[in-house]
């Protein structure tokens, strides 16, 4: 199917310096490249001041093509909700997909979730000239967690969220979510004797069965790739088929082990100094045993500061998104100091896909998208009226804005009088 996009493929450096010294493999000043698509509407090639970047972020271990469904769909919904799609943007993460490939003689083996968000700053630095306002967010899984930290590393640099199912709570099994598919992840197979006997184990699996077509063929053409590779080096393992993301470096983004150290005798210890993330008394919120995975609970501590307008598009049967967690996180998102207002004032929102389960974005691209695309139609009518408020301002001189005014200058002199009245 040929695609409602011009794509544009760009290689940009990541954020300099990472979360975790052993990011790397190297040294701490490694540069790592980022994989980053960009897609233009064929519909319009001249855009127009007001219409909508959109900044996508993938789920672990899932290729950035993947979205290109839901992005398909999300185009096509937009002129009905009164608003078009200048460009999306979208990176695979450092150590995965294309990212991935690109650097992998330069990784190590201790991703951090937010080493994503401050990359998605820097590429949007990047390519400023091309991305104005109003700028979007839309996220998966792991990915909607990297949106948000963005979202709060920037508060205005995004008017608007839609987090599908997202990774973040304070509950106590939070973290433990994430023991089942680490587990299975690290035992799954990850070499076939050819490209096609990988793309009939695919489709004979169960795992894949519940996914939109058109996601699964993603899958098929950028999930694997074919041998040499730096873990398959081998003459004898030449044209044979593995995984794009190795599910070593899925693995890894899945939790991270508390035991930092070694001790005299060699075995591995819980050494606080290695751990800025984490404390003894707060333990119980990232996990327990050997793993634990930080990003998740410390962004939903700073729920309540996210100043975008926010939609979560939660998976019904998701162990993500229990009755409990989804509360709770309507409950505080934007509700804080520098929030949005949350969801009384109009700014977050729930929407609930009953049968569905974590994979929302792979299972039911299109509603997906109508929710997004509902959504974002609103906030950039919002956006719209705030924009219309500045203009007063910006017709002013440019001495002018420079300036105290009169009104300034009365603020002034009614402070200074009522700073001497409070010294009588």
């Amino acid at each position: 199917m040929s695609s409602s996009f011009e794509i544009r493929e760009h290689v940009v450096e990541a954020q300099h310096i990472r979360e975790y010294p052993r990011a790397t493999a190297h040294s701490q000043e490694e540069v790592l490249y980022l994989a980053v698509k960009q897609y233009i509407p064929k519909n319009n090639p001249n855009p127009q001041p007001g219409d909508v970047t959109i900044i996508g972020a993938h789920a672990n271990g899932f290729p950035k093509e993947l979205y290109e469904p839901m992005w398909e769909d999300l185009l096509k919904l937009s002129a009905t909700h009164g608003f078009r799609i200048r460009s999306i943007w979208i990176a695979d993460v450092a150590c995965q997909g294309q990212s991935g490939i690109i650097n992998e003689s330069k990784l190590g083996n201790d991703p951090s979730w937010i080493d994503h968000s401050r990359d998605l700053l820097h590429m949007i630095n990047h390519f400023r000239t091309e991305m104005p306002r109003p700028l979007v967010g839309v996220g998966h899984s792991f990915g909607a967690t990297t949106l948000t930290h963005l979202g709060l590393l920037h508060p205005r640099l995004l008017s608007a969220v839609v987090l599908m199912d997202p990774v973040m709570n304070f509950s106590s099994r939070g973290p433990s979510f994430g023991m089942d598919p680490m587990s299975l992840s690290a035992k799954r197979r990850d070499l076939w004797p050819s490209h096609q006997e990988a793309v009939d184990s695919f489709k004979k699996s169960k795992f894949y069965q519940s996914w939109d077509p058109r996601v699964l063929d993603a899958w098929i053409k950028y999930g694997i790739r074919t041998t040499p590779t730096l873990l398959y080096p081998d003459e004898k393992d030449a044209g044979k088929a593995t995984l794009t993301t190795t599910k070593h470096m899925e693995v890894f983004t899945y939790l991270r082990p508390l035991y930092q150290a070694v001790d005299e005798n060699g075995k591995r210890k819980m050494d606080s100094s290695k751990l800025p993330d984490i404390t003894y008394s707060n333990i119980w919120k990232f996990g327990s045993g050997k793993f634990y995975r930080p990003e998740a609970p410390n962004t939903a501590m700073q729920l309540p500061q996210l100043r975008p307008s926010c939609l979560y598009i939660f998976g019904g049967t998701s162990a993500m998104s229990t009755p409990s967690l989804r509360k709770e996180k309507l409950e505080l998102t934007g509700t804080g100091v520098g929030g949005s207002g949350g969801e009384k004032e109009g700014r977050v929102k729930e929407a609930v896909l009953e049968d569905v389960g974590h994979l929302v974005a792979m299972d039911r691209p299109k509603e997906c998208a109508e929710f997004a695309a509902s959504w974002i139609g609103a906030e950039v009518k919002r956006w719209r009226a705030e924009e219309e408020e500045l203009q007063s301002w910006w017709k002013k001189s440019l001495r002018e804005k420079q300036l105290i005014d009169d009104e300034w200058m009365g603020w002034v002199n009614e402070a200074r009088d009522e700073a001497r009245k409070a010294k009588l």
